[in-house]
């Protein structure tokens, strides 16, 4: 696998992006619209990078292999369970900031 430029995930990989976007919907209860997910080809697999916050100005990065995308519960869901905690917490301080405005 080369390397290649960024690209929107739910076009990489539309059923990952349906599934990440359907557990932080459900269990965070954040929305498609509350962040930006692409992926980037690397060679040792695929780079996911999640943009969040006011102005999608926070970023968070991982990179998988093609094995851990096989075994997405074990390998893929406690990062999209960090994420969603740290994308939540800062919807939250976001909120806060913007109401003192």
């Amino acid at each position: 696998m080369e390397s290649s430029t960024q690209q929107p995930l739910r076009i990489l990989m539309p059923e990952l992006y349906q599934y990440i976007i359907e557990y932080l919907e459900e269990q965070h209860n954040i929305h498609s619209y509350d962040i930006q997910v692409f992926g980037m080809k690397q060679k040792v697999g695929l780079q996911l990078s999640f943009a969040f916050g006011e102005d999608y100005s926070h970023q968070e990065k991982k990179t998988f292999s093609l094995e851990q995308f096989h075994n997405k519960e074990k390998d893929i869901k406690p990062f999209i369970e960090e994420f969603g905690e740290k994308c939540k917490e800062t919807m939250i301080a976001d909120y806060y900031k913007m109401m003192k405005m």
